[in-house]
């Protein structure tokens, strides 16, 4: 069984556990709220569970448990936070901007319920590809099978503004895969896919197991030239690189240069402001203790938690950041 089905097997049995009827496992007796993550592999389901583990620790005090959910990560996380299926979610800045602004997903639908909790850490813009595959470069890309992700994905939605601006036509000069990205370690490693394309952050559990497979892999840096100009047009994006300290399978002898965006931790504009207070709380007074909990979070700064966060900001995360003197 690979890593990854391990990872969902688990989920699946923990969600067994908090589901099944009273009278045959031990329920939580006090009231829950759930956070929408991201695919068990992912920083976005580790991120999730280091918050609702730093919550939890007074859990009692506050009469109140987070439980971190799987989900199909940012846009499947707005859409459950602004529907009522979750309180809170974790999403890339770029899709809280397109919500907010109605733009992509949310065309001519501007969404002005959400709100930002506190800023985590910076995805990056990753291209993973098999070395047999001769792919040096995205140019490398064209006449090879890429996987983007599922339909309606934010890793699709980037591939095909990838794509446009290399100037590759996806019905043309590639084939797609469109399958979730948690299968694509698999599917490279099965020689159906030559590369495939994830904004994640790092280490991240899918890229450790494809480069941990006989079918040596490398990471592809998009180039100088692009990651300065999308950088410059976009305000979410930043340029940034990719530690090849993580994975040492990969055939990268130096870090890979590339374009990040935040992750953001966030909520809707009616959610309670003492919940949000204890939560932000409990994360900053345990901020060592976060920090530590995904390798991820590790050099994240209190000041980081206020930084660029694209929507406005809960007035229950305001409060608490304003007594610590960290927003004016």
């Amino acid at each position: 069984m690979s890593l990854v089905s391990r990872f969902t097997l688990i989920h699946l049995l923990i969600a067994f556990v908090l589901t099944s009827p009273s009278g045959n496992v031990l329920a939580f007796d006090e009231p829950m709220l759930s956070i929408s993550t991201g695919n068990v592999t992912g920083v976005y389901y580790a991120a999730g569970s280091a918050i609702a583990k730093m919550h939890n620790k007074k859990r009692q005090d506050y009469n109140l448990r987070l439980l971190a959910e799987a989900s199909e990560g940012s846009v499947a996380n707005i859409q459950n936070v602004l529907d009522g299926t979750t309180a809170f979610g974790i999403a890339q800045a770029n899709a809280l901007f397109f919500a907010k602004e109605g733009e992509r997903f949310w065309k001519d639908s501007p969404q002005a319920n959400l709100r930002a909790v506190f800023g985590l850490y910076t995805e990056d813009y990753t291209i993973i590809a098999a070395a047999d595959a001769g792919i040096q470069s995205l140019a490398d890309l064209k006449g090879k099978t890429v996987n983007i992700g599922e339909m309606g994905s934010t890793d699709a939605f980037q591939a095909a503004g990838v794509f446009a601006y290399l100037g590759l036509d996806p019905e043309q000069d590639l084939t797609i895969s469109e399958r979730p990205t948690y299968e694509a370690s698999e599917l490279l490693q099965a020689g159906e896919i030559d590369a495939y394309l994830y904004t994640v952050g790092h280490p991240n559990l899918s890229i450790k197991e494809t480069s941990s497979g006989d079918r040596k892999v490398k990471l592809i840096s998009p180039g100088e030239k692009m990651i300065n100009e999308i950088a410059d047009q976009r305000p979410y994006l930043v340029p940034t690189e990719i530690p090849i300290d993580y994975y040492p399978n990969i055939l990268n002898q130096e870090p890979i240069p590339t374009i990040g965006v935040r992750a953001i931790f966030f909520t809707r504009a009616d959610i309670d402001e003492n919940v949000v207070y204890h939560i932000v709380k409990q994360v900053y007074e345990n901020f060592d203790l976060f920090t530590r909990q995904h390798p991820a979070l590790a050099k994240l700064t209190p000041q980081d938690l206020v930084n660029g966060l694209i929507v406005p900001i809960h007035p229950g995360a305001e409060r608490f950041f304003r007594e610590k003197n960290l927003l004016p």
